[in-house]
């Protein structure tokens, strides 16, 4: 959904309440008296058709037709078999916006037996109408004077947007950011969400220049997961994004689904958000304090913290919690320690944590932590107080305050206690400094904005150079999935997973098959020395199948088998009790291998496996035991490149054992995010892949090698990130020199030579890009520019290798940022000074319109200075209608690609 119909929801010039009465239980009376209170600016109506003149002083009226004018935004309040019929007149008279409070939607009507709710969704649908709700409390909205709710009270003006599924969470969370003096931009509930949905709404807020941070509430994710992605991962590159997951309660009707391998859904949760750059809080407490810290904390310089108490206790109680956290204590420099002395103990231990001993004045306080302000070491201050007769609090915090105004730090406040810190916390509190009652939870709230900070890091991290480019393999391998599924198999037999691997070049231990005990002797016998036995049957060609049949893995093998005689006795013993188990149509023979030990072998547990909501996700973890494996088993949503890759190793013990015991850590590690990032590219290139287990993977100073791969088959599906469109490519050469080159999509890891590529524009070139003059970008830019979400935004670059041998650089670009619905992309491009004439401009432009042409956009426009002369022949010349916009003193230009063919693409296009 485009973001600018929002703005009828939150910014609506008129406000209409559909059965709105005086009655003690009128949810609209209720309404519309909220929207008094709140001071709305704009015209208000009441429609009830019991005839009322007025409601709470506002006109009412007995119908929508009898309206003096039609409004902006409906809020509908009527009982549930009226929604339906009242949004479908809405719809005749060109009301846009409506926001349904009404409950009990999801009964059937039971004259067409289709639910209400679908009837209100086809009927909006239909008539070009947003839809808000229904079943929500409605939206809060400070900066329009709007309280569009039933909440029991109005909320405080402030930078925070709050979006949640849950009413009652909703209500909780204002009464208690009032009693803490925090205001929010924005806050509503979006309850079923029909039509107005929750990627939506972040987009929305994401561009809302009144909103700093975003907090969501939430218990699942309805719609496209991509969506949901998408626009997380935009959000959260601009604003801090906090979100609090919840789990759906079972009631016998809907029993939560699980991705194969994974023990919860929590951990696909936590590997989706992450991926997406934002901070999950685990419970509502956390969410309190993260408000709290949000609201009134700086933007931060760094995450090394010093801690100051009038105590060692509540000073081991912070540090305990930010080590247990990961988080970075302070170390002080030599002229803060000598700064400090004066003020503590001669028996002071001269480090961070500060302990200002339990005679500690206000006075004392506000030194140390001015002290502690001017170190550059020290990036936030913790200032912990304990009541004590000798340390009043309420003169303290006058003396914390008064110092935290001339302090560019963050200053964060815990007042220990209750009877004698509230008037201290109150104090803080209006002060606009955040506050806690105990030093884990000011902790909690600090690491809260660390972790966000880590998050983008890793997010803006430059890839490492890394090509895939194997495509005989690769179509090699998707015949090889199309022809087990044309075979009528879900899995791959164990052969067929090992070429699968090799295709994929991940290196495989040499096996051998055979169907009976005596081939099995028979392999054995001319391999030599120690050998493995596997039973392989129906079940175990499928991956953490024992995990579910509850039994170990040994069951179906053996191992370090060395005479021929321990090969048949034992391969006789595996074969009964397979036999024990299994038909005997479902026994598939046995797979030998030589036995593998030695060379300090590292058993590693990794693959991919599907959710449900998310899709695919690539794990990895230690291998070995289930239990083990199960303990360690981290995710990532694909496709990876090299920082994610990383991210994922480092996530695991994996990554410690490597480092404490690796002669050539460094290379065993990239040796690993190499095999993931293949895994990713599986996924990507092979949506038909269920689930592929390698177990174990062993990693060892010869090197990576998986003994053990089972795979299965299902329904294609879609990824929650789109992947990089490798069918962009094409190959070229330049207009006049002939030079060969490369058009396709960017990559993350093109960003040194999208800098380059942006040195060697002009200062002409660079205003007519971005119509005014401007420095070089920062790093943030263009990891901005380069790691591009390929679901919302397309940037097409012509890149080559350097006349010089030495690499590769960039020769221009053009870029294509599409809307939510799909009606309009908006284009930029710039080629290099010293290319003018090649034909870039022509090439890039063509590309990037049959890009949009083929995934159906509607339109392609852009803008351009008066004074580009060239870019509107170039316009023009490929069909665009350039039209001058005197508001804004550009060019416009626009081409049509398809012609709408519902009401509702018409309005759009026309708005």
């Amino acid at each position: 959904m485009s973001t600018k119909y929002l703005k009828r929801f939150f910014k609506p010039r008129s406000i209409a309440v559909f059965g709105a009465s005086e009655r003690v239980d009128s949810l609209g009376g209720l309404v519309l008296r909220n929207l008094l209170e709140s001071g709305f600016k704009g015209p208000l109506m009441a429609v009830n058709t019991k005839g009322y003149e007025q409601v709470y002083g506002v006109t009412a009226y007995s119908s929508l037709s009898a309206l003096p004018e039609m409004p902006d935004l409906a809020i509908i309040c009527t009982p549930p078999d009226t929604v339906a019929d009242l949004v479908r007149r809405l719809g005749t008279h060109m009301v846009r916006a409506a926001m349904i409070l009404t409950g009990g939607l999801s009964m059937n009507n039971p004259m067409t037996h289709s639910s209400l709710r679908e009837e209100v969704k086809e009927a909006a649908r239909s008539y070009g109408i947003r839809i808000l709700g229904p079943d929500c409390m409605g939206m809060l909205v400070p900066g329009s004077h709007m309280n569009a709710s039933f909440a029991h009270t109005n909320i405080r003006k402030g930078r925070v947007a709050y979006v949640g599924q849950s009413g009652l969470i909703g209500t909780a969370m204002i009464d208690w950011a009032n009693g803490q003096e925090i205001g929010f931009s924005h806050f509503l509930t979006l309850g079923d969400g029909i039509d107005v949905d929750l990627p939506s709404i972040i987009d929305y807020l994401a561009s809302d220049p009144a909103t700093h941070a975003i907090l969501l509430q939430m218990d699942r994710v309805i719609g496209p997961a991509r969506n949901f992605i998408s626009a997380l991962r935009a959000a959260s590159r601009n604003k801090l994004v906090l979100v609090l997951k919840s789990g759906i309660i079972a009631d016998g009707r809907m029993q939560p689904q699980l991705a194969e391998g994974i023990g919860h859904e929590d951990l696909v949760y936590d590997a989706a958000l992450r991926r997406a750059g934002v901070v999950r809080v685990d419970t509502s407490d956390q969410l309190f304090n993260a408000l709290e810290t949000l609201t009134r904390m700086k933007p931060m310089r760094g995450e090394r913290l010093a801690v100051l108490c009038n105590g060692m206790g509540p000073n081991a109680l912070a540090n305990d919690r930010l080590q247990a956290k990961q988080g970075q204590l302070a170390e002080l420099t030599e002229a803060t320690l000598e700064a400090l002395a004066p003020l503590l103990p001669k028996h002071w231990n001269r480090r961070n944590p500060v302990d200002l001993n339990v005679d500690a004045t206000p006075e004392r306080y506000a030194q140390a932590i001015s002290i502690l302000s001017k170190d550059p070491n020290v990036d936030a201050i913790l200032s912990i107080h304990a009541p004590t007769c000798m340390a009043p609090g309420v003169d303290t915090a006058e003396a914390v305050v008064k110092v935290a105004r001339s302090t560019p730090r963050n200053l964060l406040s815990c007042w220990m206690g209750r009877e004698s810190a509230i008037a201290a916390r109150n104090r803080c509190n209006s002060a606009g400094i955040s506050t806690f009652l105990t030093p884990e939870e000011a902790i909690d709230a600090f690491m809260h904005m660390v972790d966000y900070h880590r998050n983008q890091n890793a997010m803006r991290q430059t890839p490492a150079p890394y090509q895939i480019s194997n495509a005989p393999n690769r179509e090699k391998a998707r015949d090889l999935i199309r022809g087990v599924r044309d075979s009528g198999r879900d899995y791959l037999l164990h052969t067929e997973a090992c070429d699968l691997l090799d295709l994929y070049e991940i290196p495989t231990s040499n096996t051998h098959y055979a169907e009976d005990i005596d081939g099995v002797v028979s392999i054995a016998s001319q391999l030599g020395g120690s050998v493995a036995v596997k039973a392989l049957h129906l079940g175990n060609m499928y991956p953490f199948y024992y995990e579910k049949a509850g039994h170990l893995r040994k069951f179906d093998m053996a191992l370090d088998l060395f005479s021929m005689q321990e090969v048949r006795h034992s391969t006789t013993k595996l074969a009964y009790r397979v036999s024990e188990r299994y038909p005997p149509e479902a026994l598939l023979g046995f797979a030998v291998q030589q036995m593998k030990r030695g060379f300090q072998s590292l058993q590693i547990n990794l693959g991919i496996t599907r959710d449900p909501v998310f899709g695919p996700l690539v794990f990895f973890g230690v291998g070995g035991y289930v239990v083990d494996a199960l303990a360690d088993r981290n995710l990532m949503l694909p496709p990876l490149n090299s920082a994610l890759a990383l991210k994922l190793v480092k996530g695991s013990r994996v990554y410690r054992i490597i480092t404490e015991n690796s002669y050539r850590p460094e290379q065993d590690v990239k040796n690993l995010c190499d095999l993931l990032i293949n895994l990713g590219q599986m996924a990507v290139e092979l949506p038909e892949l269920k689930a592929l287990e390698i177990n174990p993977l062993l990693l060892n100073k010869r090197g990576l090698l998986a003994v053990d791969v089972s795979v299965s088959l299902g329904e294609a599906v879609e990824l929650s990130v789109s992947p990089y469109p490798e069918r962009l490519t094409e190959y070229i050469r330049l207009k006049k020199s002939g030079r060969p080159a490369v058009l396709r999509a960017i990559r993350g890891e093109d960003e040194p030579a999208h800098l380059e590529f942006y040195n060697q524009l002009s200062p002409e070139s660079i205003r007519l890009r971005y119509f005014y003059s401007r420095g070089i970008p920062t790093h943030q830019e263009l990891a901005n520019w380069t790691q591009i979400d390929y679901d919302r935004e397309m940037a097409l670059i012509v890149t080559a290798p350097k006349l010089n041998g030495q690499g590769y650089e960039t020769l221009g670009v053009v870029r294509a940022v599409t809307d939510a619905d799909n009606i309009r992309a908006e284009f930029s491009i710039v080629i290099r000074d010293d290319l003018q004439g090649e034909g870039l401009g022509v090439m890039l432009m063509e590309k990037i319109i049959a890009y949009c042409r083929d995934r159906g956009t509607l339109m392609i426009c852009g803008s351009t200075l008066p004074s580009n002369k060239g870019m509107q022949a170039l316009a023009k010349r490929l069909g665009f209608i350039n039209s001058y916009n005197a508001e804004e003193d550009v060019v416009d230009m626009r081409l049509m690609l398809h012609e709408p063919t519902e009401d509702w693409q018409i309005l759009r296009l026309h708005h």
